[in-house]
């Protein structure tokens, strides 16, 4: 099993994050000390990675935060197929406090009761995601707006033509995964962050584990579903459009999932598919909800990139492309060009949706 890691990596450095001071330094934030049962277990906070707590039992891993409520979370891999893990909501810190949350983790083991009602659920039974036909056509990918947003590996914009293909109206649901469970394909059985499992897109699974669960809906269906190339996923999401989000430049209110988007999902946990209109392909969820994990390697930039849609396999390969940001991101990361790069490993603000060549 890969360590559980998370698309917010890629900005841990700019997190502050040390054992606990003598003292809190005078400043507008509050300390948050955080103790976990037992020690060196990774902290999450509103879905950032943070860091690991100390090994030491009763030490703490402490963090300055603006005043407001926030999210915790501590998890600890167990070399299993599922996550210890603990959820604490509606932590408060107020300016120039200190406190102290204790942690115990608790085992998120399946009971034998909940696969055999999953294995009664499905009783064989093999749910197809659904799929929208992309047409052909060239576009423009990258940060085609030049705006302050765009991040340097957003760059340089180059046009790429893509074949016509297809790729999940939604992401891929927790009742899809599932039946996979049931039928023996899948190992791992993702947990679901007490949000609710059935049309929820899943979660906490890792790009080697949706490799087997995409092994066992093409053994079961005679198809080839595969994840998508990061450009078809980016001509998909924009649907002709050259604008920040498929529907226009601002968020605006209700069009996504996300930290400032006006849905009842925001900044909380994921939403059911479809929970929001489709773009002109028919695909919905295109900005956040999830993260997506694309096929691509990293790339740091678009030079050299394939002019022709398909997969670029050379690069940072134990790192992989996702896109669309999730319910805990803010719109900047919801943008059709937005792109991050996550080692290999699980996250409850990770999903995918699968795509397919069309057969001759």
């Amino acid at each position: 099993m890969k360590l559980y890691q998370t698309v917010w990596l890629a900005v841990a450095a700019l997190c502050s994050a040390v054992l606990l001071p003598s003292a809190a330094q005078a400043d507008d934030r509050g300390m948050l000390r955080i103790v976990t049962e037992p020690g060196d277990a990774q902290i999450f906070i509103d879905g950032k990675r943070r860091g690991n707590s100390p090994v030491e039992a009763g030490q703490s891993f402490a963090v300055k935060l603006e005043e407001g409520t926030h999210v915790v979370e501590a998890v600890k891999p167990t070399g299993r197929d599922f996550d210890d893990y603990v959820r604490r909501d509606d932590v408060f810190v107020s300016d120039g406090t200190m406190q102290t949350l204790t942690l115990k983790l608790t085992d998120n083991r399946p009971s034998a009761g909940f696969l055999a009602g999953l294995k009664q659920k499905y009783a064989g039974r093999v749910p197809e995601p659904e799929m929208a036909t992309i047409p052909a056509g060239s576009f423009r990918m990258g940060c085609v707006d030049n705006s302050k947003d765009c991040f340097d590996w957003e760059k340089p914009v180059h046009t790429v033509t893509v074949a016509a293909f297809e790729m999940g109206k939604h992401e891929v649901t927790f009742d899809h995964w599932d039946a996979c469970v049931a039928d023996g394909g899948c190992t791992h059985v993702p947990g679901d962050q007490g949000w609710g499992r059935g049309t929820r897109p899943v979660i906490n699974v890792s790009w080697d584990d949706i490799q087997t669960y995409l092994a066992w809906l093409n053994r079961k269906t005679g198809k080839r579903y595969r994840l998508p190339s990061e450009a078809e996923w980016e001509y998909a999401a924009r649907a002709g459009s050259e604008t920040t989000y498929w529907w226009g430049n601002a968020v605006g209110s209700g069009n996504a999932n996300c930290s400032g988007c006006g849905s009842r999902w925001d900044d909380k946990q994921t939403a059911p598919v479809g929970s929001f209109k489709s773009n002109r392909f028919g695909l919905h969820d295109v900005h956040g909800n999830v993260w997506e994990w694309a096929t691509d390697c990293w790339h740091d930039s678009y030079k050299g990139a394939p002019s022709d849609g398909s997969v670029w396999t050379t690069g940072e390969c134990r790192s992989r492309v996702v896109r669309s940001g999730s319910w805990g991101n803010n719109p900047r990361n919801l943008r059709s060009a937005d792109r991050f790069s996550v080692p290999d490993g699980r996250s409850f603000n990770v999903g995918f949706r699968v795509a397919r060549t069309l057969t001759p």
